[in-house]
């Protein structure tokens, strides 16, 4: 306490300090347009908002935080990726939450390091809750503007209560109903124990409650308590998800996490096929380096509606238009309620027609019949395959593909023609074939001459033939019809030789389980007049390094037990797998091959990678006479020299 002697000396100190404040009054500088002094709270403080994200430094930190009843601070660092995804949604919350004056801040931690070590920031983005200038949570929740949203009105609002779940929950009772009723609703098929659909869930509700503004709905159906459901919409694994329009279903090509689902479902919300109202407005639509198709139409028959549907299936593939103008349909010489495709200028021969018209169904014609005439008459003699049309327009085999610099912008075309002319004059001698031929750019589909091993070599044209399997020519420096006629013909004589990826094929066998390369695996599997199980794996897959040692007591013990069996294995990420099996799908996969149809593999599904399942599954698929016990795999009460054997 001051003593009065002290008190002169005192108040003198107060004068002093109050002139000082008083001049520093006098000198503030109001803010200008871009600053603003949020809720005009006293105090010299200047706060910078920035898409309605306020920003904070160590000088205004405290005092923001202290005036205010609840803060939500993130705390991020410009170089970022999570920070940089998470700013739109910050933002977008923001703007929402600053109409019930709940304020959003942010804070640069690389620059104000003084407030992250008093924080405790350990990683970026995070965002701390503040309330009465104290920290009390840390939000663990999901990264988007609607959670955030949720979680600030939780913090604030005593009353507040969770709304509704976004996403319809579809069941057998409700489906048939729901979906056919929907102008629009994307489905998604679940199961509860599956990791990849807890993963999504947050993402697909979020695209929910973005898509509720736009009266898209979204819908789930829990695939494993209404299997009847799931299987007639051939669904095999999971999430998978549908398209639906008024009952009518398409597979849904689009992304799957939030952002991505909205933008592709408001993509899908505008008609797959343009109305045309004019001449002019209908060629300047025309795609130039790809097929159009057009719908000339008299009214909204049920032909038009069946052309809507299947320009949904053909969407972002093949352009579609329509028009009701008779003189448009006039100019083109063809009659109302036709679909015609054109090709484009590009890829008009003398050897073709250049337009194909959708007559002789019209009056019987449905969606799946129009699809397929676009999908037989979009595809020129010899046209140009890419990645954006290869599944819809040469998804069939036998095809021919010449790799090359594919340009057909106006510079480039001359020079691209002069070798798709050179492939039309072998093209049109098996024109009669069930052949197609196609360019490729060579940089587009590297990744597929790199599977041929031509990716490196110095010459400019490289062909290629798939037919279930693959073949390769040897690459040209200039385009020679005769020598691709040549390799054409051997491949039809049966004589052509596949080209498989393959390591190179082991000198010696170490252990009990046969390694098997592409190159080594006719002889190794197919040849031989022995049941075969082979496990196709991949080095870095943790499954495959868990399950290796019971592969290895499994070809152990069934050396000794079944001299009729080959345990074998391929890593099959440096080699090609045999069409026989498809599409290696994940790691482990196993299948038996009986010696009798080793052109059917039978998959291992009982999923347990054990020595005891794997053995079970043997002995139900062995051409060895077993017991009916040893193919159950339980022990056998006939043979105890072969069980002794077993249990080695």
């Amino acid at each position: 306490m001051t003593s009065r002697k002290n008190w002169p000396v005192f108040i003198l100190l107060s004068l002093l300090i109050c002139k000082s404040f008083a001049a520093e009054q006098a000198e503030f500088i109001p803010n200008d347009g871009d600053i603003q002094v949020v809720d005009g709270r006293g105090g010299n403080y200047k706060f910078i908002e920035e898409d309605e994200v306020i920003i904070l430094t160590r000088e205004n930190f405290h005092y923001f935080i202290m005036s205010r009843p609840t803060v939500l601070v993130e705390f991020y660092a410009p170089w970022c990726g999570h920070c940089k995804d998470l700013a739109p949604e910050y933002s977008k919350a923001a703007e929402t939450l600053k109409k019930e004056n709940i304020p959003l801040a942010k804070v640069d931690a690389t620059k104000e390091g003084e407030l992250a070590v008093e924080f405790m920031i350990s990683g970026y983005p995070s965002l701390i809750l503040f309330r009465d200038g104290k920290k009390i949570d840390q939000y663990q929740g999901e990264r988007n503007a609607f959670a955030i949203i949720d979680y600030m009105r939780e913090k604030t609002d005593p009353n507040w209560k969770p709304p509704l779940p976004p996403v319809i929950e579809l069941t057998s009772e409700n489906f048939e109903k729901t979906v056919t009723e929907a102008k629009l609703i994307l489905v998604q098929f679940y199961a509860p124990y599956c990791s990849h659909c807890k993963q999504m869930q947050p993402e697909y509700e979020a695209a929910a409650r973005s898509l509720l503004e736009y009266g898209i709905p979204l819908a789930k159906v829990d695939g494993t308590s209404e299997k009847a459901l799931a299987d007639s919409f051939q669904i095999t694994g999971y999430p998978q998800m549908r398209v639906f329009r008024k009952g009518r279903v398409f597979e849904y090509k689009g992304p799957r996490e939030h952002r991505g689902i909205v933008e592709h479902m408001k993509e899908l919300a505008r008609p797959a096929s343009k109305l045309v109202n004019s001449l002019g407005e209908l060629k300047s639509g025309m795609d130039r380096t790809e097929a159009t198709v057009v719908g000339f139409f008299s009214s909204k028959s049920p032909l038009y509606e069946e052309y809507m549907a299947a320009s949904e299936e053909i969407r972002g593939i093949i352009t579609c238009l329509h028009t009701f103008e008779k003189d448009v349909a006039s100019h083109y010489k063809v009659i109302p309620d036709s679909i015609v495709v054109y090709q484009p200028e590009i890829f008009h021969s003398e050897y073709e027609k250049s337009s194909h018209e959708f007559l002789q169904l019209k009056a019987r014609g449905n969606a799946k019949d129009i699809v397929n005439f676009v999908k037989e008459k979009s595809v020129p003699l010899v046209g140009q395959r890419t990645k954006r049309n290869e599944a819809f327009k040469y998804s069939t085999k036998p095809l021919i593909v010449v790799y090359y610099d594919v340009n057909f912008d106006h510079q480039y075309v001359k020079d691209t023609q002069f070798i798709r002319k050179k492939v039309l004059e072998v093209a049109k001698v098996f024109q009669n074939s069930n052949a197609k031929f196609a360019i490729s750019n060579e940089d587009e589909y590297l990744e597929e001459l790199r599977s041929l091993d031509l990716a490196d070599v110095n010459e400019d044209i490289k062909v290629a033939a798939f037919d279930g399997q693959k073949f390769r020519m040897e690459p040209m420096d200039e385009f020679d019809p005769q020598e691709v006629k040549e390799f054409i013909d051997l491949l039809s004589s049966g004589k052509g030789k596949p080209y498989y990826k393959s390591q190179p094929v082991p000198k010696v066998q170490e252990g009990p389980v046969l390694t098997v390369v592409a190159n080594s695996f006719a002889d190794e599997v197919l040849k031989p007049k022995k049941d075969v199980l082979i496990e196709f794996y991949a080095p870095w897959c943790g499954h495959c390094k868990a399950l290796e040692p019971e592969y290895k007591k499994l070809a152990k013990k069934m050396k000794k037990a079944n001299q009729n069996l080959i345990v074998a294995k391929m890593d099959a990420t440096a080699n090609d797998v045999h069409p026989i099996f498809g599409q290696i799908k994940g790691y482990p996969t196993i299948f038996f091959l009986p010696v009798a149809h080793k052109q059917e593999p039978v998959p291992y599904t009982g999923g347990d990678f054990t020595y005891k399942s794997l053995k079970t599954f043997v002995d139900q698929q062995s051409s060895v006479i077993l017991t009916d016990e040893e193919r159950m795999g339980l022990p056998s009460t006939e043979s105890p020299e072969k069980r002794e054997v077993d249990e080695l």
